[in-house]
């Protein structure tokens, strides 16, 4: 009995590896799907990175509500 105990628990995710296997599924998907999701810029915002998009006055607030909408509609 505890060592069917034992070897269950040995199987339990922690908090970070399900995270990890969460935001990996997440990115595959973002990757396979371009039209869906927007590009991953390869420069933080300060260097350039989405320059068209905040340079819009809307831009900051679309990318907020994608954010929002992408974050609520994970499986």
């Amino acid at each position: 009995m505890f060592r069917d105990l034992f070897a269950r628990s040995t199987r339990l995710l922690t908090a970070g590896e399900k995270a990890r296997r969460l935001h990996s599924a997440w990115l595959t998907r973002a990757l396979a799907e371009p039209q869906r999701f927007p590009r991953i810029p390869a420069r933080p915002v300060r260097d350039g990175g989405f320059t068209c998009l905040v340079a819009k006055p809307s831009g900051r607030a679309w990318a907020d509500e994608w954010w929002t909408d992408t974050l609520e509609s994970l499986d």
